[in-house]
């Protein structure tokens, strides 16, 4: 354990609050908000604490006993496991995410004896990709282990196994009451366990703007607290200091026994201190309220700052709190019979508003349409849980009453997928935007405050001026108006995946052995072209027919648009990979072009530089991978395929010289031919292939033989994604996924330097 103190988020975040409570605290003369300000820099104050695994037992082989207390299914298949347990050498109980290969499957509650590898968290390996070493610090995970041997030694019967055993129950009962996809759905709704939910469903919700609705969120929490509090104090008749405690002791045992998540525990904390509130006959202050749940959730995990439930949580909430003061504000007038309507429509768009350049950022996309999504389902939310958990009740204890009693879920469900369905049709309903950048994201607020505070205002030319600067801003921080292009080149494993900032793809991995529809194209370059706010392709170019380069391009073929795609002119054998892309351009009506020696596609963009025709070649893929050159300013990029010695000898009349050079089959020792390296004289090579890859690639001849030409290396299984910026005026800079560390990462290196 490391304890310091995160001066940069304390002074950043304490500025960007006195900002926007200054009106609260100066104008308007509430000393009681000044609690706003003491609570929350207080919290981010213990933002030092962060848990590390000792680089000692890294890449070390260890034993342990412990016990496992959740298990799952990762994306490849393999079963993951939660084991609280002692390390051999390590003298306190520690927290560690297993990752089991072998075919035998453990159960939760299960005392076992292990040894295996202790190896280091994975970080994001493309901007805007699955951060697992964030998420697992998030979670207190301590290490990552792949064990080599489990063996169970006992049971346990501890709090937490009890409770794990009693979700599995639930979700049993769920299972047999419900169909595949509404068990999986109300599973995460009761339980917190979003793993069955079905990815249709799950993007479905995303887009209608209305995903919370599956999570254990406030809205659950604050409707279960509702339930029971409405129960104690009508049909019992307690009071409402006993109804608000034992309320408040149901919350947090709701909280023990699911899966809990940063929105959750915001929710119960906030839920308390209202609730401590009632009980002692006070008015508890939102602002306040939030402060406070904010410091206790930073105490107990400083982490949480950088979590996407976390802050959309107070976002959302700060939203809503700012909606309802509005309204509060406005003259009382004699209230209409649709007044509700429209404050349930404003509270729902200042919610949206406050939250969306969050949402932007996690997922690159927003929902317009979930201002009025809300509006429909929110209110049968609470119908939903409070049949959810009757319908679990009763099947417990007779089945045949539990499937009757579910009908209503079912029903409520269904009613749900017809409303996003419908609503998420309409015309931009879902806006894929990309990820903003963080100067973006301060503009936004910054426009926000001023529109909300001051836009009703006539003469105020200061507003005026800051809203024209924040535009100005705001507009030149996009890049098309900077002419910065970003060509990236993704780490897809042992494959070549490469993204102009532009929407141009060459080729797009692929994983062998991996199903389509499941392969690096959904899981890797679909989410990367996501991530620059990319919708539809320009043109895509695949340089040969291997399912390395290729299986990946037909994922993404099939989900997005594209305006073109380029293959080599070049005799290739027909197999089940070409037969599948002759389909998938007849189905999606995409242009189908062949190039050769000489041809430019998009002006001058991309030069093609091999193949001479189909008349060359004797129909072996390597030799017909497509090369081509790509300009940008003064700025060229060699891009090779699978070119062996051969080919790169009849590139030598050509004019193939760039500044970086796609290194040909992944650092093969039958490519990258001197005279050719020598000829192209790059100032930097990418190599892309994958981790511990089985044909050891890169060889140490062709590494020899780049080492030579002075040029800086960068490999894909070691630095990650590359990205290659090239401004206006050619200056090239290049930033590999190893180097841009996440916020989180930065903050606590400047505070050890210091």
């Amino acid at each position: 354990m490391r304890l310091g103190i995160s001066k940069v988020i304390c002074l950043v975040s304490f500025l960007f609050l006195l900002f926007f409570m200054f009106r609260f605290v100066i104008n308007k003369k509430k000393p009681a908000y000044l609690l706003l300000l003491f609570f929350v820099p207080l919290g981010f104050f213990s933002a030092g604490v962060h848990w590390q695994a000792e680089q000692s037992l890294l890449t070390k082989t260890v034993t342990g006993e412990g016990v496992i207390l959740e298990e799952g299914e990762t994306t490849s298949g393999n079963q993951k496991l939660t084991l609280r347990c002692s390390l051999e050498k390590q003298g306190k109980p520690c927290k560690v995410y297993a990752v089991w290969v072998g075919e035998e499957r453990f159960q939760e509650g299960e005392r076992v004896a292990f040894s295996g590898e202790i190896v280091p968290f994975s970080k994001q390996s493309y901007p805007g990709g699955y951060d697992e070493q964030l998420y697992l610090l998030t979670k207190g995970y301590e290490y990552k282990l792949y064990p080599e041997k489990i063996k169970v030694t006992g049971q346990d019967t501890s709090l937490s196994v009890r409770l794990a055993r009693a979700r599995a129950g639930v979700q049993m009962v769920l299972d047999r009451i419900l169909p595949a996809e509404e068990s999986g759905l109300m599973q995460a709704v009761l339980t917190g366990d979003k793993e069955k939910i079905p990815e249709e469903s799950y993007t479905l919700y995303s887009k209608a703007g209305v995903v919370h609705v599956l999570c254990i969120s406030g809205l659950h929490l604050s409707i279960l607290a509702l339930y029971l509090a409405f129960f104690l104090e009508k049909a019992l008749g307690r009071s409402k200091r006993t109804s608000a405690l034992v309320t408040i002791f149901a919350v947090f045992s709701f909280l023990l026994f699911i899966k809990s998540s940063p929105s959750s525990y915001r929710a119960a904390l906030m839920i308390t201190v209202v609730l401590l509130g009632r009980a002692f006959y006070r008015l508890p202050d939102a602002l306040n309220t939030m402060a406070i749940a904010a410091f206790l959730l930073l105490l107990f995990q400083p982490l949480y700052l950088f979590h996407a439930g976390f802050q959309l949580s107070f976002l959302t909430v700060f939203g809503i709190w700012f909606g309802i003061g509005r309204m509060e504000r406005k003259k009382k007038k004699d209230r209409g019979k649709f007044d509700w309507l429209k404050e349930s429509l404003l509270v729902s768009f200042y919610a949206s508003l406050f939250s969306y350049p969050a949402v932007a950022y996690y997922f690159s996309s927003v929902s317009l349409i979930g201002i009025f999504a809300n509006l429909l389902i929110v209110p049968l939310s609470g119908l939903l849980l409070g049949f959810g958990l009757l319908s679990v009740l009763l099947g417990a204890v007779c089945l045949p009453v539990g499937i009757f009693a579910a009908g209503s879920v079912y029903a409520i469900l269904q009613a749900f997928k017809i409303v996003c369905t419908a609503l998420v049709r309409l015309p931009f309903a879902y806006v894929l935007v990309g990820c903003p950048s963080y100067l973006s994201i301060v503009l936004y607020y910054v426009l926000l405050f001023f529109v909300l505070e001051y836009g009703g205002r006539k003469g105020s030319w200061k507003v005026g001026a800051v809203l024209s600067a924040a535009l100005f801003c705001a507009v030149f921080e996009n890049p098309l108006f900077r002419k910065e292009n970003t060509i990236a080149f993704l780490d897809v494993g042992q494959g070549d995946a490469a993204v102009d900032g532009a929407a141009y793809l060459v080729d797009g991995g692929g994983k062998f052995g991996q199903d389509f529809g499941e392969n690096v194209g959904k899981r890797i370059v679909l989410p990367y072209l996501e991530y620059l706010g990319v919708s539809a392709l320009d043109g895509a170019f695949l340089s040969h027919p291997d399912s390395d380069h290729m299986t990946g391009l037909l994922e993404v073929l099939e989900t997005l648009p594209t305006k073109g795609l380029y293959l080599s002119d070049y005799a290739f054998a027909e197999n089940e990979q070409t037969d599948l892309l002759k389909e998938m351009v007849e189905k999606y009506n995409i242009p189908l072009y062949t190039i050769k020696t000489g041809d430019s596609s998009l002006g001058d963009k991309f030069l093609c530089l091999y193949p001479t025709g189909a008349s060359a070649g004797t129909g072996e893929e390597n030799q017909g991978s497509m090369v081509l050159r790509y300009s940008y300013s003064d700025t060229k990029v060699l891009f090779t395929g699978d070119i062996t010695a051969e080919e790169e000898q009849q590139l030598l009349e050509q004019n193939i010289s760039a500044d970086v050079l796609k290194v040909a089959h992944h650092g093969s020792k039958y490519s990258s031919d001197a005279a050719f390296l020598e000829k192209v004289s790059p100032k930097a090579a990418v190599i892309s292939c994958g981790t511990n890859n089985v044909y050891g690639h890169p060889h140490k001849e062709a590494m020899e033989r780049l080492q030579k030409t002075g040029a800086e290396i960068f490999r894909t299984d070691e630095d990650g994604t590359i990205l290659v910026t090239i401004g206006k005026d050619g200056a090239m800079n290049i930033e590999t996924m190893t180097e841009r560390k996440p916020l989180y990462e930065n903050i606590k290196e400047k505070l050890e330097k210091s």
